[in-house]
């Protein structure tokens, strides 16, 4: 007779074992979902961030002309061989401010290429069956643009700029005519790799900030261009007279591993690009057909 208590409480507690597991799982899942919810709100505070700057365009194109031109200056000041005159040492600076000047235009001619969002007529995303968006679909899915994906991939685009600069300006030093033809010869063929580079990815990213249906387009045709560019400077490279052995192997690591990245950033976005409903709905205005 007194084992019957102790085997009732005993009872309660084992059933009370599943509540309390439930409320840990529930705030567990009340965790995760506020650390989601934290994490897709940077994207909305990025798109402030980004407002602002489109206000201050103009003064934030001043400052990177500006601190690539003070950099340019620096080393134009300070080639490895002296330059033969004034005018040469005024010279030495152009490739420098080609650089800088070059992803300022692709962002211009960009913002001006694709400032139109008519549909084109010809499909090359055609995987997978769609319609067209209705007005409140499309209304709906404006909070996409706040979504982490597209941000990433945005930013990611944005970077490549002062990545690749500034990869140049720490690499390639002011060359003269008293420097060696192969000397020439690479810093023209990374003067032109950088420059190109730097103006297709922005050309890009005004393609994502016009929210161009083109966008996808665009960033493809950067990335084959990125990949050509690469190949120019090892034909380059083979071809320079004289070149040193010691500089061959960095240089193939670097273009092979310029030719990684891209390769890594075709195998994450542009399955993205081709099949993502957030990025149909947004940029191509269809929604994916259900069963």
């Amino acid at each position: 007779m007194t084992e019957k208590p102790n085997q009732q409480s005993n009872s309660e507690e084992l059933l009370q074992q599943p509540g309390e597991l439930g409320r840990m799982v529930l705030s567990a899942k009340n965790f995760l979902k506020l650390v989601v919810e934290r994490f897709t709100v940077a994207p909305s505070l990025v798109t402030k961030i980004t407002a602002w700057a489109c206000q201050r365009e103009t003064a934030i194109i001043a400052a990177w002309v500006l601190l690539v031109g003070g950099v340019a200056a620096i080393k134009a000041a300070n080639p490895i061989n002296p330059p033969r005159d004034a005018a040469e040492s005024i010279a030495l600076l152009l490739p420098f401010l080609v650089v800088a000047a070059a992803p300022v235009l692709g962002y211009r001619l960009g913002t001006s290429l694709f400032a139109s969002r008519q549909q084109p007529a010809l499909r090359l995303a055609i995987y997978g069956n769609w319609r067209p968006a209705t007005p409140a679909e499309l209304g709906k899915g404006e909070q996409g643009w706040r979504s982490f994906a597209w941000f990433s991939l945005v930013s990611g685009i944005l970077l490549n700029v002062p990545f690749r600069a500034f990869e140049y300006l720490t690499s390639i030093p002011a060359v003269t005519s008293n420097d060696p033809m192969w000397a020439h010869i690479l810093q023209r063929a990374f003067t032109i790799d950088c420059a190109l580079a730097c103006f297709a990815y922005a050309m890009c990213f005004a393609a994502a900030v016009q929210r161009s249906p083109l966008f996808a387009r665009a960033l493809v045709a950067a990335w084959l261009i990125d990949v050509a560019l690469q190949a120019m400077i090892a034909v380059q490279v083979g071809q320079a007279p004289g070149i040193p052995a010691y500089l061959i192997e960095p240089m193939n690591a670097l273009l092979a591993m310029n030719v990684k990245k891209v390769a890594i950033s075709i195998s994450i976005w542009l399955p993205y690009l081709l099949i993502s409903d957030n990025l149909n709905l947004l940029l191509r205005k269809r929604v994916r057909l259900t069963a």
